[in-house]
């Protein structure tokens, strides 16, 4: 088989294997089709915002999620000889090594410490909305969107 006809297969399993929504999140969505918007409100509660048009009414519920990563500090290791050392390791590197050797002995042993720059904090906002068409009073279908779906 070609290799320019694996190309579309492969983007298609890599783009199912992230299936937004889950089973069972499906599951529960495709329960709410055909129910009334009032049974709707009541399983799922009062929604973020709705927009109605043409006898449509769309009700959204916006699920918004941060996350914060204090980050990390940077260790590092160090060792030598001779006169100098070198420092390695950490997150950003370390310096390191001791004082010894030389000329007619010195001081400090061969291993020294460090300490690098680490990683800085990090902060993650997502967002997914849920809507929800109602037509006639019954919900006729819904769908989602963001990328925290």
């Amino acid at each position: 088989m070609d290799v320019k006809k694996l190309i579309p297969l492969a983007a298609l399993l890599a783009l199912s294997a992230c299936e937004v929504p889950s089973p069972a999140q499906r599951k529960m969505l495709d329960s709410m089709i055909g129910r009334s918007e009032t049974d709707l409100v009541r399983s799922l509660g009062v929604p973020t915002r709705n927009f109605a048009t043409g006898g449509h009414t769309f009700l959204a519920y916006v699920d918004n999620e941060s996350s914060y990563s204090p980050g990390s500090p940077g260790v590092g290791w160090g060792w030598g000889w001779g006169g100098w050392g070198w420092g390695g390791g950490g997150f950003g590197g370390g310096y390191g090594g001791g004082f010894g050797g030389g000329y007619g002995g010195g001081f400090g042993g061969p291993w020294g410490g460090g300490y690098g720059g680490g990683f800085g904090p990090s902060y993650y906002q997502s967002s997914c909305t849920t809507t929800f068409e109602v037509n006639g009073g019954r919900v006729a279908s819904w769908n989602v969107r963001g990328d925290g779906c």
